[in-house]
């Protein structure tokens, strides 16, 4: 059985009659990072806002079981728990916004106070000595929040979430807009924290990303397309891959013609090569004559090993999304 700090449980929201989540179950597993993985308007800051207790649910419950005190029961059909809830968050979880929101004007050791107050810690220095060798920020104390580069300030946000020791972290799309080699350093930093036993939680629309987590929730469109380990989820593709080279004219009037002629399996592209997915091996050979036949002799379709992006458009096509 699976040792959850978090469990939701057939959370429901909408938003003036638009649907942000459609009755959505996760579990988020005791010292291991678990990504909500999907585009925007997949209902993950929704959902993300719900555990923080941000905002509540149209229905559906919540549960939390602390590594000390009892456990925290949130029901959104009669509204109960969420006092508890909301004591909960403010002394055990820590989050970090998808846009920068400290303070640009103070310098990076005034937010650290500021958000060591807020939460109410205890012994700043010790935390704040550590917070500035672990996130190496030493050197940085006197600077202003708003001079720091994009790496720098997703750095100084993730210190202020910390400030308190909290044992879930919750990350709103953390790297979006940093460059790569801050973003390799970033999840470095996360794994470190995992290895420590914070529980972490973040959402991203990189599915690169995704295999840096332990756990990942595929969303789309308000709901849960899979969940479970990416390599588990992989091993769940349902087909065999077979990519089209695309080596002159336009790819995407070869992915149209291609999804004419297998209107019933997902046909997408991927850089400039077309991917289509058939339902076994056996089906590999008809799907070559038909290309050979209908599109050009000189196609050369190869067999592909599937990624994350592969099994999301496939479930999305299984969907009947776009």
């Amino acid at each position: 059985m699976m040792d959850a700090l978090v469990t939701a449980r057939n959370v429901a929201k909408s938003y003036c009659q638009q649907t942000a989540l459609d009755d959505i179950s996760v579990e988020v597993p005791r010292a291991h990072i678990t990504g909500l993985i999907g585009p925007d308007g997949a209902g993950k800051s929704s959902f993300m806002k719900i555990i923080l207790g941000l905002t509540g649910a149209d229905g559906g419950s919540l549960e939390f079981l602390p590594r000390e005190g009892p456990a925290v029961s949130v029901c959104f059909d009669t509204a109960g728990g969420r006092t508890d809830q909301r004591a909960y968050v403010r002394r055990h979880v820590g989050y970090m916004s998808e846009v920068f929101s400290l303070y640009s004007d103070l310098s990076v050791e005034e937010n650290l106070l500021f958000s060591f107050r807020i939460h109410k810690g205890s012994d700043y220095r010790s935390r704040a000595e550590w917070l500035y060798a672990f996130n190496r920020l030493e050197g940085f104390a006197n600077t202003r929040a708003g001079a720091l580069s994009g790496g720098m300030k997703q750095k100084l946000a993730l210190s202020c979430a910390l400030m308190h020791d909290p044992e879930l972290l919750v990350l709103d799309e953390p790297t979006t807009g940093v460059d790569p080699l801050s973003r390799r350093e970033f999840w470095s930093i996360l794994k470190e924290l995992k290895n420590m036993g914070v529980t972490i939680m973040v959402s991203t629309p990189y599915m690169e990303e995704a295999l840096g987590c332990d756990r990942i929730v595929l969303m789309h469109k308000a709901r849960v397309l899979e969940s479970g380990t990416p390599f588990d989820l992989l091993d769940r593709f349902p087909g065999l891959l077979l990519e089209i080279p695309v080596r002159e004219g336009a790819p995407q009037l070869l992915r149209r013609a291609v999804s004419d002629l297998f209107p019933h399996f997902p046909v997408y592209l991927s850089g400039r090569n077309v991917r289509v997915m058939l339902p076994g091996d056996g089906e590999r050979e008809r799907a070559c004559s038909t290309l050979s036949k209908n599109i050009s002799q000189s196609l050369k379709p190869v067999t592909v090993l599937p990624g994350l992006e592969d099994l999301f458009l496939v479930r999305v096509h299984e969907g009947g999304g776009q």
